[in-house]
């Protein structure tokens, strides 16, 4: 009667520890995951934002700060930045190498447009990028495909806060 006890609370002490090595694996390894996205096709000077949004900004000294997502498929990343005459500009950093200064165009038409658009990506430092200007604060769904390429990301769901701060210091003159 004891040896039965015995195999049988081994058994089950054996898979509580399996079940916690598990989790602690998973847990563990989606930490590193997120903390490899600061440095998403080899960027550096990126911190967490809004990390439950995925959301990164960076800082460098003499320039208007910028924020980035990383998508989900690890395929490309937005990123937003503001201008210094106060618009937006946005920029899908694709993570596929390219020759500087070639180009990839298509003509697209989109489902909530009647006549195609030209759509292109440029080739900027080795990666294929979608580029646009807006001329206030972003508050849409921004999608675009060229070819094989396509993103689709929820501008309305940034917070763009640290942009708008930074650039009304960068022009605010004393009285």
């Amino acid at each position: 009667m004891a040896k039965p006890l015995i195999f049988i609370t081994g058994f089950l002490m054996l898979c509580i520890i399996t079940f916690a090595s598990w989790k602690t694996f998973e847990t563990l390894s989606h930490f590193n995951d997120k903390n490899n996205e600061l440095s998403f096709m080899g960027s550096s000077g990126w911190q967490w934002h809004n990390k439950s949004q995925g959301l990164q900004i960076k800082r460098v000294d003499g320039y208007l700060p910028a924020l980035r997502k990383v998508s989900k498929s690890k395929e490309y990343a937005s990123l937003i930045t503001i201008t210094e005459s106060g618009s937006y500009r946005g920029f899908v950093f694709f993570d596929q190498d390219c020759e500087e200064g070639a180009i990839v165009s298509e003509k697209v038409t989109y489902a909530d447009t009647k006549s195609p658009q030209i759509e292109v990506l440029h080739c900027l430092h080795g990666k294929l990028v979608y580029i646009k200007n807006w001329p206030a604060v972003p508050t849409e769904r921004w999608r675009g495909r060229v070819g094989n390429f396509e993103f689709n990301e929820a501008l309305n769901e940034w917070d763009f806060t640290p942009l708008q701060k930074a650039y009304l210091k960068s022009v605010a003159e004393l009285i």
